[in-house]
């Protein structure tokens, strides 16, 4: 793999992804590290913070109606999938595995891209059209409601 400064590496993936060494480094540390540490943190604050010791209220939803919000579960399904107890995460909600796997998904890319020292851009098969954001808002609000509806069936607060 040939990589010039400025031009995209031409792999067989480049329709998936674009792989470009830009002139500075500071370019790539502009795009891949904000991400990087976002989702970093979250997954650190999931795999060594407890419940207790997280800067978060109560959930005012449970505490006005009696009933789990519509994200209620979340952390601690994600501190439970950080320890490897997927079967609890799963069981407790569904959409909180997904959201974990993006995140360190997301986090993968991010830190690939920092240490290799290229910017990791989507390709054509992995970008969306023009109009398909209100569809995906549609489907996630979906998710939403679909891992509410699931929680609320099974009693779980």
């Amino acid at each position: 793999m040939d990589i010039t400064d400025g031009r995209r590496i031409q792999t067989g993936l480049s329709a998936f992804l674009s792989f470009t060494r830009p002139r500075s480094y500071w370019d790539v540390v502009g795009l891949h590290l904000p991400l990087a540490l976002v989702t970093g943190i979250a997954l650190l604050l999931a795999n060594t913070g407890a419940c207790g010791f997280l800067p978060v209220k109560r959930c005012t939803f449970l505490w006005l109606t009696g009933y789990p919000c519509p994200f209620c579960g979340f952390t601690r399904s994600f501190q439970a999938m950080a320890h490897g107890d997927w079967m609890f995460a799963v069981q407790n909600c569904p959409l909180a595995c997904i959201l974990y796997i993006a995140v360190a998904f997301v986090f993968a890319w991010n830190m690939t891209g920092l240490l290799l020292g290229v910017k990791i851009i989507r390709g054509r098969l992995m970008r969306l059209r023009p109009g398909t954001g209100r569809r995906a808002a549609f489907f996630v609000g979906v998710l939403i409601i679909l891992n509410w509806a699931y929680r609320l069936s099974l009693g779980l607060k």
